[in-house]
This record gives structure tokens, sequence and C-alpha cells, in this order.
């Protein structure tokens, strides 16, 4: 049963499908993508157990892993800590590759045959950062491979036009707004003509709101998560208006980055490029699912369509904005 599998900063996501019944559905689970270290208590661990939290003990500490994690950390007012940190593998996190393996083994489970084939995303390069991807894409072929797959890695924005622009003949520029990137691709009948990440996106918004206004970084994730509308950022409690309205300013903020990116990043590739007369433009990802986002983004893009280097004839959402990346690789691992 061949899988995709979305590693994202925010959520790993796998996608499924038996192969051997035409009629099964795609199946997909998901799960946060943080954990948070508790100083070890039997009441504590007795607690976890009766709530089937999925957690690790090691030493003096109890690993709470997914959701729980989350959700405990806002209550202690504790910064929940990622394994992942703007897109990537994070350097600084020595838990980093220990905690993904107990995540990976909450969704991708063992293989049924040998040599299953997991089609995982990877970001393509960043162009506003010194990192490469190259140790991130060697780690998790390393992982997954230890679980019994076989891995193959494929960009993020590439796997967002697969699943969502077969209409088009996979012709079509697609942008994954997730929690650590905005990765973006353009693609011409299925081969990558231009492909590059930005490491601003959802994190970046959090952390940009937060000391804009003097809160936290999961505060701000909290308030944005619950709904915050671009189009009016007064509707919602009044107390925490200052914190939507930054929110709001930084959302701007990474529309035009994204949009000056494509322009100069296009003028680059242009001349090995052949595109049809006008192409559908694709967002999703988590980044994405703020109210209005679309509407909003049309908006800001509608200031500068003159000066775009692509003629755009659609923006709209992909048809699952959370499990399309995994969905496209899907489709990849199946015509592997």
């Amino acid at each position: 049963m061949p899988k995709g599998l979305d590693v994202g900063t925010g959520n790993l996501v796998a996608a499924k499908k038996d192969v051997s019944n035409e009629n099964s559905e795609v199946e997909v689970n998901s799960i946060r993508d943080v954990f948070l270290d508790i100083e070890y208590d039997q009441s504590t661990l007795n607690m976890l157990k009766m709530s089937n939290v999925s957690h690790v003990i090691e030493d003096d500490s109890i690993y709470v892993v997914g959701e729980p994690a989350m959700n405990i950390a806002n209550l202690l007012k504790k910064e929940a800590r990622r394994p992942l940190s703007k897109g990537v593998i994070s350097a600084g996190e020595l838990e980093a590759e220990k905690m993904l393996m107990i995540l990976l083994n909450n969704i991708l489970k063992k293989p049924q045959v040998d040599e299953e084939t997991v089609y995982y995303s990877i970001p393509g390069n960043p162009i506003n950062s010194e990192m490469d991807v190259v140790y991130h894409k060697e780690m998790f072929k390393k992982m997954i491979e230890n679980f019994g797959y076989k891995a193959t890695a494929m960009n993020e924005a590439a796997a967002v036009v697969y699943s969502n622009c077969a209409a088009e003949g996979f012709t079509a520029l697609g942008s994954s707004f997730g929690a650590g990137m905005v990765n973006t691709a353009l693609l011409f009948q299925t081969m990558v003509g231009m492909s590059f990440s930005i490491q601003n996106s959802g994190d970046w918004i959090d952390s940009s709101a937060a000391k804009a206004v003097g809160s936290t970084a999961t505060r701000i994730m909290s308030i944005k998560e619950k709904g915050v509308n671009l189009l009016d950022p007064t509707e919602g409690d009044p107390k925490q208006l200052r914190e939507r309205e930054a929110i709001v300013v930084y959302y701007r903020n990474l529309i035009h980055l994204v949009i000056d990116s494509i322009k100069r990043e296009f003028k680059k590739d242009s001349g090995s490029i052949e595109l049809p007369d006008s192409i559908p433009w694709v967002i999703s990802g988590g980044t994405s699912l703020a109210k209005n986002f679309l509407e909003f983004f049309k908006q800001e893009f509608d200031k500068v369509k003159d000066s775009f280097p692509i003629n755009i004839s659609e923006v709209r959402m992909a048809n699952d904005p959370l499990n399309d990346v995994a969905k496209g690789l899907l489709i990849a691992a199946m015509n592997d």
C-alpha cells in the first residue's frame, strides 16, 4: 500500500489508499508536530495514561507528543517544542530525531509488504536563507526507511499541483503556506520548471506579531487558529484586537514576500519555461486557512497583478488545504 507523507513544521500528514481495491477511499492520518517535556511525576503519568495521551518516559522526564502537547503548553504557559523549525529538522533541538520517530510511528505504522513506497515532501531550496535541505532530506529518508519502507523525496509545492490540477494537465503555479515555510513551484505537464521556498510563513507570523504586541508565539498561534477574519480583525474578543490586527499586518507582508519572490525567481528561469496563455495559481497549507484568506490574497495580488510575470487565469484554494500535499505525494507513489 503506497503512502504519501507531508513533512510539515506544524503537522505530519500521511495519506494511503488500498490499490488492490479501486473503490477504496484515500485514508488520511495526521499528528501535530510538537512535543513537551514535563518533569516526571507519577500522578501526572497516571492522568496521561487515563487520557490515552501519546507520551514517552525517559530519565526524569515525560515527553508528551502531538496536539495534547500544545494544549498542555498553553495551560502551563510554556512554549511547546518543535522537532522541525522553518521547514526543516531543527538544528538546535537535540531531541528532534527521537521525537520525530515517535510521531512518525503514530501515522505511518509498519509496511504491509516489503519495499512499500513512501513519497515524502521536501521544501524547495530557500532563497532568503543560507540553509540547504540536503541534511533534512537524507535524515527523513533514513527515518522512514527504518520503518521498512522505500522512501522517495518530492517537492512539496509540486505535490499540491499533482492533487489539484489534473484538469489542467498538471500545469499550474502552486504555493503551500505551511507553518515554517512557503513553498512555491511552477509545473508544466508534471515537470517542475521553477521551485523555491521562503523561510517566512505561519511561525514567522506568530513570532513577529508576538514581538509587535508583547505576547508569546504560542498565544498568537492559539488566537490565529481559533479564527481571525483577515478582512475584519475587529471580529472577535475585543481583548485580543491588538493581536488580531498584528496577525493581519504580517499576513499582508507575507503575501507580498511570496509575490515578489516569484517575480525574481521567474526572471531567472523564464528563458527555459514554456507556458500556455494562462495558468491557475493554487493555494494550500494550514496558514492559508485563516478566515477570508483567499479574498484577502486576491485583493493584495490585484494591486500588483499588472507587473506579475505569469498570466494567471484564476487564484483558487486547494480542494483540501491541510491534506493535499500528502494526497499529491500519494498520487506520485501510486504512479511510481
